[in-house]
């Protein structure tokens, strides 16, 4: 999971103790990927430091619109599944956008940005982590390039379980 401090982590890593369900956060750039620092174990989604092919399932909420480079976290994450491994994640989706806009770049260790400066929440940082993409629609062809065998949506909504949001929600599916 490309989370470790939140309640979904605790919850998955409580209810199953059969599975070795590893958790992480990116703790910033000055940090040895694969390292602990206070119990928590450092990684970057660009340059994991797993072995290739060490997952059955990776599951990262709201993550990739914070990575300078989503496209080598995507190809980082289908070679560290197994063979038949899936890759669940959430993002702050953007259903009327066919393209995924950029909104930051980072290029020779400079910061630029081509929208106005947008943070989101993060467990781990007052200030929240950088935004650097609005994702559309073609982030699923963007994971069939990565060389997954299908990459889908699920959609869900649920009043009972409090899956409303604002209305519809969507969770990412890549089957490799």
């Amino acid at each position: 999971m490309y989370e470790k401090i939140t309640k979904f982590f605790t919850y998955l890593k409580k209810n199953l103790p059969h599975l070795n369900v590893v958790g992480s956060e990116y703790l910033g750039f000055d940090k040895i990927k694969g390292i602990e620092y206070n119990g928590i174990r450092h990684e970057d989604a660009m340059d994991l430091s797993f072995k290739d092919e060490s997952f059955d399932l990776m599951i990262s909420n709201d993550v990739y619109e914070h990575v300078p480079d989503l496209e080598a976290a995507l190809i980082n994450a289908y070679k560290k599944l197994k063979n038949n491994g899936r890759l669940l994640f959430t993002i702050p989706f953007h259903e009327n956008e066919e393209k995924t806009q950029i909104r930051a770049t980072i290029e020779e260790d400079k910061l630029t940005f081509i929208k106005e400066k947008q943070y989101h929440g993060n467990p781990i940082d007052k200030k929240g982590s950088l935004v650097f993409y609005d994702i559309g629609w073609d982030v699923l062809n963007k994971l069939l390039k990565t060389g997954f065998n299908d990459a889908y949506v699920i959609s869900y909504y649920s009043l009972f379980y409090g899956y409303i949001g604002g209305g519809l929600q969507i969770m990412f599916v890549a089957e490799k």
